[in-house]
């Protein structure tokens, strides 16, 4: 390989690579969170469609939506939140029922999404 060829494929390869990580890093919520926010949505709605229809199931339901659809960013997402829902959401899932203390103990937790964060100043 001749010594122009190598330069050029460095210089071609360090741009891609600009490149690709530029996207990752600046463009990433646009281009695969938020099409991404509706599917979760879609398979939470269908997750549900199980579960006996109470007043719960539909606060839940919209709590959920919301709070997907109000993420600005996926690292707004904090990990330890997320999973405590989950985990919590398949207990109060098992029954097929959603009872009020199961939806208070799901919107608590939903609700304190921020609890990490210091409290904005005025």
């Amino acid at each position: 390989m001749k010594k122009g060829c190598f330069i050029q494929i460095i210089i071609v390869l360090t741009i891609v690579t600009a490149a690709v990580l530029y996207i990752v890093n600046n463009k990433f919520d646009e281009i695969i969170f938020n099409p991404g926010k509706s599917l979760i949505v879609n398979q939470i709605t269908k997750d549900l469609n199980y579960v006996k229809e109470t007043p719960e199931k539909d606060s839940l339901r919209s709590l959920i939506t919301s709070y997907i659809k109000n993420l600005k960013s996926i690292k707004s997402i904090s990990k330890k939140p997320i999973e405590r829902f989950v985990d919590s959401l398949n207990i109060a899932l098992k029954d097929s029922i959603i009872d009020k203390r199961e939806y208070k103990n799901l919107s608590k937790i939903l609700r304190s999404k921020n609890y990490h964060e210091r409290p904005k100043k005025d």
